[in-house]
């Protein structure tokens, strides 16, 4: 089964060993959806451009650690079997705003 697009998934720490939190930003119109996915993220550390992530942020699931922020800038692509669970989902505001912001990020200036 493929993650939606606003899961927050457990995959492999990109600099560290162990496992983090990240953001499904990619959606069903991403080359190879249900196999690879793009993500963002998903950290305690707040920082200019993050998005906020409170317990009213998600639709089910939970987070260890709130509020907790979504770093637009910080985006990875990991395989389907790379991922080790699907922890929460946000809500559509709350992936809407992430999406704007990576928007914003990535735009020819």
């Amino acid at each position: 089964m493929a993650y939606a697009h606003g899961s927050i998934v457990l995959a492999p720490a990109t600099f560290k060993s162990g496992v983090r939190p990240y953001l499904v930003v990619s959606n069903r119109n991403r080359p190879f959806f249900g196999d690879r996915y793009t993500v963002a993220v998903v950290t305690s550390t707040d920082r200019e451009a993050a998005i906020e992530l409170t317990a009213g942020s998600l639709t089910e699931g939970e987070l260890k650690t709130y509020p907790s922020y979504v770093s637009p800038w910080s985006l990875h692509v990991f395989p389907h079997r790379e991922i080790t669970k699907r922890v929460a989902q946000i809500d559509e505001s709350t992936t809407t705003a992430v999406a704007d912001r990576i928007h914003e990020l990535t735009k020819v200036l």
